[in-house]
């Protein structure tokens, strides 16, 4: 392989634990940090620690320390200032109220105040409810482009401990949190709590989807769109034949966010059967139909709906018609995907943009790859590796500048075999190079 086509690879972080990074939003916003969590399985919830290192001298700081038995994790930065988000779990768990999807919260630290932590979003989980709180937990939170809100994923501790026939299931949506809207919940229930914003779920579920319809049964996979008001996000549908499968959609949101907290047909709150309604400001769109393609509907490693910089086009997995995973994009407006990569080597993690635009990476066939949008043309960046010592599934995320990648991957210590953080430059790839015979280009 010729050396020139690598990037320059160091591992940043050396402890004998842990380091699980986000998928996006791991940078701080001068560039400077990077965030994670003490995890090595994501599968367990069991970190109590967020932690930064320092890219230039490698230099570990602790952030925040969960307490009272609660765990926390998955920490994004704010783009415009020092702040995070993160996953918090709740204090002094217990038989009745263990962590899950239901049982958590959001959390906003800042970097430059170690051991700080103010509760994002308010829980009210005793009728009558409180509209701006939510009624049970949120997941993988992520600033817009002026951190005046976050999106996350959310799922319903009343529906999803009803015992009532009638009450609706509970189903992952999406929420939207307005920061400087902060909300006051009764105290009728220990496990309620005041939110520093106000938080409305946007994402209107239908529990029976009419085949052939736009109706959608559950909404995941969510990210902001470029500098906009608006979210891309995976929709499960049902097809033609009534079978479900994963389409992209976007919901439009209101200029002024404010007008988020005015109800629509169904009360923010919600009720004993029914979920917190959505505001009456935003507007639901489909992005794609694969169901004329030979493998119709999103695949692949789990990713989320990424818009490229500047929200012209959303970045997805699909089959191609040999079965193998594509990287795709499918206009911000709607249309056809367009199938980018070609190659035999398919993702393995989920992606993330180049800040131009023109690039994005994951990670495959052992290897941190770097993908020319515009022509489909593939670039290995680090050495393959077996599957198992290679890059991790979690993501490989580009710097704000765009010239470097972090990525993880495990290393064996005296303690045992542990994820680390890695960088790679990538700033000095070749242009133009297209020897496709070579082994390096895939």
């Amino acid at each position: 392989m010729k050396a020139g086509l690598m990037g320059r690879v160091r591992q940043l972080t050396t402890a004998a634990h842990g380091h699980t990074i986000a998928n996006r939003g791991c940078w701080s916003a001068d560039g400077a940090s990077i965030l994670y969590d003490l995890r090595d399985d994501e599968t367990c919830f069991d970190g109590q620690v967020i932690e930064r290192v320092m890219i230039e001298s490698g230099r570990v700081e602790q952030l925040y320390r969960a307490s009272r038995g609660a765990c926390c994790g998955v920490p994004t930065c704010s783009p415009v200032d020092d702040r995070y988000v993160f996953i918090h779990g709740d204090e002094e768990p217990d038989e009745g109220w263990r962590y899950c999807a239901w049982h958590r919260r959001g959390a906003v630290g800042a970097t430059g105040r170690p051991g700080f932590a103010q509760t994002l979003d308010a829980r009210d989980i005793v009728a009558p409810y409180t509209a701006g709180a939510l009624r049970g937990g949120t997941h993988l939170h992520t600033f817009n482009s002026d951190a005046t809100a976050i999106l996350s994923t959310y799922e319903d501790h009343v529906l999803a401990t009803s015992a009532d026939p009638l009450a609706q299931p509970n189903r992952r949506a999406l929420a939207v949190t307005l920061l400087d809207h902060p909300v006051v919940v009764p105290r009728s229930h220990r496990r309620n709590h005041d939110g520093l914003g106000f938080t409305v779920c946007v994402t209107p579920l239908n529990d029976a989807p009419r085949p052939g319809s736009d109706e959608i049964l559950m909404a995941t996979g969510e990210a902001w769109v470029g500098r906009q008001q608006r979210i891309a996000f995976q929709a499960t549908v049902r097809g033609d034949d009534g079978q479900p499968r994963v389409e992209l959609y976007v919901v439009e949101l209101p200029d002024n966010l404010r007008a988020l907290v005015r109800p629509g047909d169904q009360p923010l709150a919600g009720t004993l059967r029914t979920r917190p309604g959505a505001p009456a400001a935003i507007r639901l769109r489909r992005l794609s139909d694969t169901g004329g393609r030979r493998f119709p509907g999103l695949a692949g490693p789990r990713h989320w709906a990424v818009s490229s910089p500047d929200g012209r086009q959303i970045g997805c997995y699909l089959r191609d018609d040999d079965g193998l995973v594509q990287f795709c994009t499918v206009p911000c407006d709607g249309g056809e995907p367009r199938v980018v990569t070609r190659g035999p080597h398919q993702p393995t993690s989920a992606f993330t943009w180049h800040p131009d635009g023109s690039k994005v990476t994951y990670a495959a066939d052992g290897s941190v790859m770097l993908v020319h949008v515009e022509d489909g043309r593939v670039e290995r960046l680090t050495p393959r590796r077996p599957s198992a010592a290679g890059p991790t599934h979690h993501g490989c995320v580009f710097s704000p500048d765009g010239s470097v990648i972090v990525f993880m991957q495990p290393v064996q210590t005296p303690r045992g075999r542990f994820n680390q953080l890695h960088l790679v430059d990538c700033a000095k790839i070749p242009r133009g190079f297209t020897d496709h015979s070579r082994d390096d280009i895939c």
